[in-house]
């Protein structure tokens, strides 16, 4: 009878924020491909295209998307990306209305990394396989460039079958996509990370990010000691290609900071701050 009620909330909580309008205007259909999963609505020139984990399709045999309102529409492979990320083309002319916009967050690291520090709860959304949409209340447990990973707050192992693809939501917008779950903990990929990776496709820029040669660095000189695995990468940007990484308690000799950004600067590279203590 508590899997039931819980499960009837959640449903109620996912037609509430369909009817609200809080939900993230990047518009979620369920995919069917190798396996069931789901998928994320976007545009491009005219063209309908969803956003999907590359496990989910496989081989693309018998793709296809529906919407929330059961509504379905053949598919088929577009292309990868790597970090088990794919788009798929939809048929949806006259079907599902795609058009529904890519939404932008600004300072999504900050976002995630007050999320994670205060364990607070936000939802993962999916279509079902009988039409609606259902959202499942989740906590912030851990982040790092490309991932961030929720805790289920009362887990159903059931419900949770074809959640690959999922959008996972902090105050009603967008912060990542589910890749996988295992024992109650989801790991998604970052909603700035995936609009990364998929910019070039869409024809539009990534994040923006100064030249290296514009940001001014301040003068520092410590010793850093490395708290998470972490990278030191040639540009201060999380899309920057990394140097070399950085093990939990390796030491990294700091000669700079750079100005306005969590960034330290290296003699190999730069490294986040807050993956640092300073000694």
């Amino acid at each position: 009878m508590a899997r039931m009620r819980a499960m009837v909330e959640w449903l109620v909580a996912g037609y509430l924020l369909l009817a609200t309008g809080l939900v993230a205007s990047a518009a979620p259909v369920l995919v069917q491909g190798e396996e069931i999963g789901q998928g994320v609505l976007r545009v491009r020139s005219g063209e309908c295209f969803a956003i999907v984990p590359e496990h989910v399709i496989g081989f693309g045999l018998g793709l296809k998307v529906m919407s929330a309102g059961r509504v379905w529409a053949p598919a088929s492979i577009e292309t990868t990306f790597g970090d088990d990320i794919s788009v798929i083309r939809v048929a949806s002319q006259g079907k599902i209305t795609c058009g529904m916009g890519w939404p932008v967050i600004n300072n999504l690291d900050e976002i995630l990394t007050e999320a994670v520090s205060r364990s607070l709860q936000g939802s993962i959304l999916r279509v079902r396989e009988t039409g609606g949409v259902v959202v499942y209340p989740v906590h912030f447990m851990g982040m790092d460039d490309r991932y961030v990973e929720v805790r289920t707050v009362d887990q159903v192992d059931e419900a949770f079958k074809g959640v690959s693809g999922s959008q996972l939501l902090l105050d009603g917008q967008p912060v990542g996509m589910v890749l996988s779950t295992e024992n109650g903990l989801v790991k998604a990929y970052r909603h700035d990370a995936l609009s990364h990776i998929v910019a070039r496709f869409f024809h539009t820029p990534g994040p923006g990010q100064l030249p290296p040669s514009h940001l001014p660095v301040e003068s520092h000189s410590s010793v850093a000691i490395v708290t998470t695995r972490t990278a030191i990468r040639e540009d201060p940007s999380p899309w920057s290609p990394v140097v070399r990484w950085l093990s939990v308690g390796q030491s990294v000799e700091v000669i700079g900071k750079v100005t306005g950004l969590p960034w330290w600067q290296t003699r190999d590279g730069y490294v986040r701050v807050r993956n640092t203590t300073e000694r």
